[in-house]
């Protein structure tokens, strides 16, 4: 095929659908007529109130726009709660650890001290979780602990 024959059934393609397009502008397919007009409906007898202005607010309030309910919350509102203050969250425990009982991997256990709950060291295993604190690793010589959005990575202290 070559850019001769191409070119030509472009302008042919084009021509046509110029073509449809003006004969649809033109005349449309399909003949649209109006239906006739219907009597106008009768006037009611007495006009309904007209609303007054306190009561668009109490509609307004009862199906609140903002909510995806659509419904005002279950909540009242407080300010004088709003003035109290936050609580202080409990202060992240201060973790040491004293030693490792290796067992060559088999089943480690870590001497960890300052453990909430527990006064003096305590014996952890991989796994285990004391106090909301859970032991992930216990290596050769360190300890990964995890909880209260920290991770503690122990390592044994030196006696000097």
């Amino acid at each position: 095929m070559t850019a001769a024959r191409v070119n030509c059934s472009l302008i042919t393609v084009a021509l046509a659908g110029f073509g449809l397009g003006a004969r649809l502008a033109s005349r449309p397919l399909v003949r649209v007529v109006v239906p006739p007009s219907a009597p106008a409906a009768p006037l009611p007898a007495a006009a309904s109130p007209e609303r007054q202005p306190d009561s668009l607010g109490v509609a307004f309030v009862a199906r609140d726009p903002f909510r995806v309910a659509r419904r005002p919350t279950d909540v009242p509102y407080d300010p004088m709660r709003l003035a109290q203050p936050v609580a202080a969250a409990a202060p992240k425990p201060a973790l040491a650890l004293v030693g490792i009982v290796w067992d060559w991997g088999r089943d480690p256990t870590a001497l960890v001290e300052g453990l909430p709950g527990s006064d003096g060291p305590r014996p952890v295993r991989v796994g285990e979780t004391v106090a909301g604190l859970r032991v992930k690793t216990i290596a050769l010589d360190q300890v990964v602990i995890t909880g209260l959005d920290t991770t503690w990575t122990l390592q044994v202290r030196q006696p000097w």
